[in-house]
């Protein structure tokens, strides 16, 4: 898995400014597990006194993605937030209960990539799968006691 000082020095081979918010970002998102939206990053960062801005959090996410440290993650709702991103080729399960986020390995569309390709006449760059469904946490019953 990738580090604070791999990411930070990936932004800097790339030529971008290093600024002590953008670290402040960086940081906050390697320290995560799992799915977070930039709001709820935006709103931990300053519920601790952070001064840091909606757009320079937005932003920073925004540059994550591009140079593919994080991934874009659609949830059912059609909102999307973010993981940090696995190494090799990678999709996600995603519940709808909880919004957990399991990464996977092992896809076989391939085939059927090809085949869109030949029929529609697209060259295709690339693609990604999201499955959506529950949970084994979520699908287990409320455990409730009768007084």
């Amino acid at each position: 898995m990738r580090s604070v000082s791999d990411t930070l020095k990936q932004l800097k081979q790339t030529g971008l400014r290093v600024t002590d918010p953008r670290i402040e970002v960086v940081e906050e998102i390697h320290a995560r597990q799992g799915l977070f939206t930039g709001e709820q990053l935006f709103e931990e960062l300053r519920e601790r006194g952070s001064g840091i801005g909606r757009a320079t959090v937005f932003r920073t996410i925004d540059v994550l993605v591009d140079l593919e440290i994080l991934d874009r993650v659609h949830q059912p709702d059609g909102a999307h937030g973010y993981v940090l991103r696995g190494p090799g080729h990678r999709h996600h399960m995603v519940c709808s209960g909880c919004g957990n986020v399991v990464e996977f390995q092992g896809c076989n569309v391939n085939e059927l990539v090809e085949q869109l390709a030949s029929e529609t006449n697209f060259r295709i760059e690339g693609h990604w799968l999201e499955i959506f469904g529950t949970c084994g946490h979520c699908q287990q019953p409320s455990q409730t006691t009768a007084d």
